[in-house]
């Protein structure tokens, strides 16, 4: 098939229509829809054959496994070490540092069984300790149990998978009888010791530049946190303030927000150092924003390992200064100014926030306004992963795949386009169902909410998910962000949108001459009525359809100039938008004192006192849990099985092999490459590089 001009059904004899409805008879039996696992979410209901990863692929994951597996066990190695070191005798301790050695220096994912003889060997030496020794209350009780966890850990990894490590966390290869005190920091500076094997995350080697603060790493600085809605992990959340409400429009209108957070225009003059900016003259000129999490105030948290965690609902408001104080970049910044954790004002419960406390939160030493941060850096990573990440790239693109075997068939031009976008995205989506988003997986323990809540935000955003909507233009005017004067994400998606469509657009003229064309292509009409029936995929707003009629296909697609609009969404869907969310991963979401993704204490009010840096310490997480989030993430975000717009490993043999075709993905490969040159010019200016919207850095497809 691989090497057929594809047709238009219409185009072909009786017989190859009939030979194209068999095909398309069988491929139903193999592609099907689910929607038992989340509410309203179209799933597919297996994991066909031809969807499951390929031995490259796998390799691929194989070598980010390697070093991932590497750091998990020496951090349980420091964390031991630290126990054990103050109370073993010299040479005793001398003995065991010998026995860590030696299974550092041989450890390999590749050799479980000499591992697990290493890894018993150490144990042994603990085992015969003196008794007096193995009664001290911090060395762990239970050695036999943490070998067979360790034992039963890597077989299970390399039978199952680089997921596996994430069913099992340092908790349960650690704790003993004494409790999990030393799964818990010490010190702020404990989190920093994660990363022994794996590359040190972005948040840890951000070039210190000038302008920037002299204290604390710049990933805890207040222009990193404004930096953070325009060129971090979750763009998707800045709203614009608008003076008034605006009909159909997302943004949040000035006295909405001023009725849940009363911020003022001396809160706003006070930290912008702007003495004439009103709250009225800000919305105006289209200077102020807000990020809220209302989402999250139907949320519920249940503990883990013993340990109770909380969420909150929090609001913060932005300023765009193009003159921001010292500690931001000089060329202008999006400076936060309030943040108040909850959605209605309280001034003991909920007070207002600010970076120099102006506004009676009594927060003297700002440690309550660094604790918001996280809060609301906490709760972007959760929205972040059920939705920004989870609900509106991967299980958005997995029902359109089904829909695509059940109505378009092998020869047609749009199979033949889309394939290579599809690329293993139900299995990756299957592997997350059996392992991720299960009760005790990597949500349930790194995301701070109970997975039934996470599971909800799911479903409830898939039911308010719109095509038109999500066109790049359209959601950036929507939510009223298309005047921000410097937005990272949006100014290197539009280059990426810009250039999909004009590939997409090239190539299905190609096959469409005309309107008449797209009325005329019965597979393509099937295509439509199952993305839009409620008993498949069920999406909602594409107002270039048409009705038809038809009360049993109550919509048909007449113009070729919205197909190209919907098929460029498709792309644009599987390649930018998923990478601008998957590959921020572990460079910005795995320091936990800048971002986590649990809080472990109610939020701070009026009267709570911190007196130092360290009294910040119960909000984070503990170390093991830090450690799964960090291990999770650095998987998601290293593997990239290959580049966005290359469709072939040898150009010799190229996948269209449709001679008309060739030259305009050459034209996309033209585009692509000079829009990698321009996003490389505009991060030597910004505060610092934005790399997810680099074509290099974007796979063609949801494979991880």
């Amino acid at each position: 098939m691989s090497t057929v001009t594809p047709t238009l059904p219409q185009q072909d004899s009786p017989e190859a229509r009939q030979a194209r409805a068999f095909q398309l008879s069988m491929a139903r039996t193999n592609y099907n829809y689910m929607t038992s696992y989340l509410n309203s979410v179209p799933m597919s209901a297996d994991l066909p054959r031809a969807e499951k990863f390929s031995l490259d692929y796998e390799a691929q994951v194989l070598k980010v496994f390697a070093p991932m597996l590497e750091n998990f066990k020496c951090v349980i190695e420091m964390l031991l070490e630290r126990e054990l070191q103050g109370d073993l005798p010299t040479q005793t301790f001398a003995d065991i540092e010998a026995a860590w050695k030696k299974l550092d220096e041989e450890f390999s994912a590749l050799h479980p069984v000499r591992d697990i003889k290493n890894m018993k060997a150490f144990f042994k030496a603990l085992a015969e300790l003196p008794e007096a020794l193995k009664s001290l209350s911090n060395i762990p009780k239970d050695i036999e149990a943490m070998i067979t966890g360790l034992d039963k850990l890597f077989k299970e990894t390399l039978a199952e998978g680089p997921t596996a490590i994430l069913k099992s966390t340092a908790y349960d290869l650690l704790n003993g009888a004494h409790g999990r005190a030393y799964l818990q920091p010490e010190d702020i500076g404990d989190y920093k010791l994660l990363f022994p094997k794996m590359p040190k995350p972005e948040a840890l080697t951000i070039a210190r530049q000038p302008w920037m603060p002299s204290d604390g790493e710049p990933s805890e600085q207040d222009w990193f946190f404004g930096f953070l809605q325009i060129g971090g992990f979750n763009t998707t959340q800045l709203l614009g303030v608008l003076p008034e409400v605006r009909a159909g429009s997302k943004a949040l209108a000035l006295p909405d927000l001023l009725q849940k957070m009363p911020v003022t225009d001396a809160i706003l003059r006070s930290v912008s150092g702007n003495a004439t900016v009103t709250l009225e003259s800000a919305t105006r000129d289209g200077l102020l924003y807000v990020v809220d999490f209302a989402c999250l105030a139907d949320a519920k948290t249940e503990a883990l390992h013993g340990e109770q965690r909380y969420i909150a609902a929090p609001i913060a408001v932005f300023y765009w200064n193009d003159k921001p104080p010292q500690g931001y970049p000089p060329g202008g910044a999006l400076q936060p100014i309030a943040i108040q954790l909850g959605q209605r004002f309280d001034a003991e419960a909920t007070p207002i926030y600010t970076p120099n406390n102006c506004a009676g939160g009594n927060d003297h030493n700002l440690l309550k306004w660094r604790i918001a941060k996280y809060t609301m850096n906490v709760c972007a990573a959760i929205q972040h992963e059920a939705v920004a990440h989870l609900g509106d790239t991967h299980l958005i693109v997995e029902p359109m795949i089904v829909a695509m075997h059940r109505q378009l068939s092998e020869l047609h031009p749009l199979y033949k386009l889309l394939i290579p976008h599809f690329r293993f995205t139900i299995n990756i989506n299957d592997d997350a169902i059996h392992s991720l988003i299960v009760p005790g997986g990597v949500v349930a323990c790194n995301v701070g909410i109970a997975i039934e809540s996470s599971l909800e935000l799911v479903s409830r955003a898939h039911r308010a998910w719109r095509w038109d909507e999500h066109f790049p233009a359209n959601d950036f005017a929507l939510r009223g962000v298309d005047r921000l004067p410097a937005f990272p994400f949006r100014d290197d998606t539009l280059l990426l949108w810009k250039a999909i469509r004009d590939y997409v657009g090239a190539y299905l003229r190609v096959y469409y001459k005309n309107d008449q064309d797209v009325r005329d292509d019965i597979e393509l009409q099937g295509f439509i009525y199952e993305l839009t029936a409620p008993e498949y995929c069920a999406f909602q707003g594409m107002s270039g359809l048409v009705a038809s009629g038809d009360p049993a296909r109550p919509w048909r697609i007449e113009s070729l100039d919205y197909l190209i609009d919907m098929v460029s969404l498709i792309l644009y869907t599987a390649g930018p938008r998923h990478a601008s969310v998957n590959y921020a991963q572990y460079p910005l979401m795995s320091y936990v004192p800048s971002v986590g993704g649990s809080l472990y204490r109610a939020s701070p009010t009026r009267s709570t006192e911190l007196k130092t840096i360290d009294d910040c310490l119960p909000w984070y997480p503990p170390l093991d849990i830090a450690l799964y989030g960090a291990t999770f993430e650095f998987l998601l975000s290293e593997v990239q099985y290959d580049t966005f717009g290359r469709y072939e490993h040898n150009p010799r043999d190229p996948y269209f092999t449709d001679p008309r075709v060739q030259p305009i993905v050459a034209d996309l490969q033209d585009a692509l490459a000079l829009i990698e040159i321009e996003i490389r010019k505009r991060n030597r200016e910004r505060p610092m590089p934005y790399p997810y919207q680099l074509p290099s850095r974007i796979p063609n497809s949801i494979s991880i």
